[in-house]
């Protein structure tokens, strides 16, 4: 047993798939002419957030926040600076055992291509995450060719039922993404994820390029996969009515760090962060007698490569204090799966939606 691993059996006691643990991907940047590493773009900087089973987790925050490079890291399309991620794999599990617990920040290359058999991803821009000189039958094979899963005459009928288990029909398997409109190009996208059987999906913002009414479409085909799968998600997001539709938790994110994580009603309802009450301010709400009260945060967005000092989101929270201003706060839970980074977190009476 490779010693970056623990084994787990049917009485394991966690029950997270997913367990991300201090994380960290910091970009260097390089100046003068010799390219020396004058500082760090601190993207994703000590980020923690589970995935248990079956559910979805959204990841919330504004753009730049580090999102999507935090599901890029997991799947280690980065490189990840520090941390850990662990996950419940069965494609490495031995000796009998169902699964087996592995650090992805510690595998090889070898063991990662079997854990991408695990966990998929469905990537923002439909139309440049497909090959416009590939068949759409070719797109969603290439998965299976690339893990030596594909053999033809199983394989296609595999692909067919994909297709049209995701709205398309069979005979777009000899066409071209040109041919397709973008939420038709989002559902081969999809199907393509799904080819090698997933048990986890990390979505970056896939209905962010889409009109409204094709975002709902969207949503339910996601829902309906999941259910039929038994899909996990890590669905990332900037809109937060599309979060509350989907999500069973939701986790914040500001300037690289986490700042509330709860189950998705209690966070909407009552949150304990500052930065989560602003962004909950400005949720729409389909009443047009009600007046927002939307929250406008002062100032500018941290710069990740030179935060400030205490809690990144000082200089712009109506509640700051001193101690904010020096010392960083811990995420810790205040509740029962209800987590927050803020020293004022007890005592602070928020608005949710």
């Amino acid at each position: 047993m490779d010693a970056r691993t623990i084994q787990t059996g049917p009485t394991a006691t966690t029950d997270h798939l997913l367990e991300v643990k201090g994380l960290k991907k910091f970009f260097p940047i390089h100046k003068g002419f010799l390219r020396r590493v004058v500082g760090y773009v601190k993207a994703v900087d000590d980020v923690s957030f589970y995935v248990r089973p079956g559910e979805t987790l959204g990841l919330v925050g504004e753009s730049g926040c580090g999102k999507t490079t935090a599901g890029r890291t997991i799947l280690r399309l980065y490189e990840p600076t520090g941390g850990q991620v662990l996950w419940r794999s069965k494609l490495l599990a031995r000796g009998g055992a169902q699964e087996v617990q592995v650090d992805l920040a510690e595998m090889d290359h070898g063991q990662m291509k079997l854990i991408r058999r695990e966990i998929a991803m469905i990537f923002q821009d439909p139309i440049n995450s497909l090959n416009p000189r590939m068949t759409v039958g070719d797109i969603v094979a290439e998965p299976m060719v690339i893990h030596g899963q594909y053999e033809k005459e199983r394989s296609e009928a595999v692909i067919i039922n994909l297709l049209q288990r995701v709205g398309l029909r069979p005979d777009h398997l000899r066409r071209y993404p040109h041919e397709f409109s973008g939420g038709q190009r989002q559902r081969i996208g999809i199907a393509r994820a799904l080819s090698l059987n997933p048990r986890l999906v990390i979505c970056d913002e896939p209905v962010s390029a889409l009109d409204v009414s094709i975002q709902a479409q969207t949503l339910n085909l996601l829902q309906d996969l999941q259910r039929d799968f038994n899909l996990a998600y890590v669905f990332i997001a900037h809109d937060l009515s599309v979060v509350q539709h989907i999500s069973n938790r939701v986790a914040v994110m500001y300037v690289g760090k986490m700042a509330e994580m709860a189950d998705a009603e209690e966070l909407y309802m009552a949150p304990l962060h500052p930065y989560t009450e602003a962004l909950m301010s400005a949720v729409p709400k389909a009443d047009p007698k009600y007046r927002s009260e939307r929250i406008i945060m002062q100032g500018d967005v941290a710069d990740p490569s030179n935060p400030p000092s205490g809690c990144y989101f000082h200089p712009r929270c109506r509640y700051a204090i001193e101690r904010c201003k020096q010392e960083a706060p811990a995420f810790r839970a205040l509740k029962p799966d209800h987590f927050v980074a803020c020293h004022r977190a007890e005592e602070l009476k928020l608005r949710g939606v």
